[in-house]
């Protein structure tokens, strides 16, 4: 409730610390789906193994399943014993 009004405010999420996990369903109140999307194609064009904090800001795997983002080579995906949803 803090970060939503500090964002009707004017402010931001974050302050001197990155979005991490526990911010990261709050972006839709500062962001829209088009900042979004386009925040999460220059994450997956400059690290797409996924390498650079994997799911902190942008989850992977059953989301990125969501937005269509999921790798398959050759019929398989990455990672097949984790769950999507």
């Amino acid at each position: 409730d803090i970060l939503r009004l500090c964002v009707e405010m004017g402010g931001v999420l974050t302050g001197e610390h990155g979005v991490g996990v526990e911010k990261r369903d709050l972006m839709p109140t500062m962001f829209d789906t088009q900042d979004l999307d386009q925040q999460q194609r220059l994450k997956c064009a400059f690290d797409p193994d996924s390498r650079l904090n994997p799911g902190k800001v942008f989850p992977t795997l059953h989301r990125c399943a969501e937005l269509g983002r999921v790798h398959v080579h050759a019929g398989k995906t990455r990672f097949p014993h984790l769950p999507r949803f």
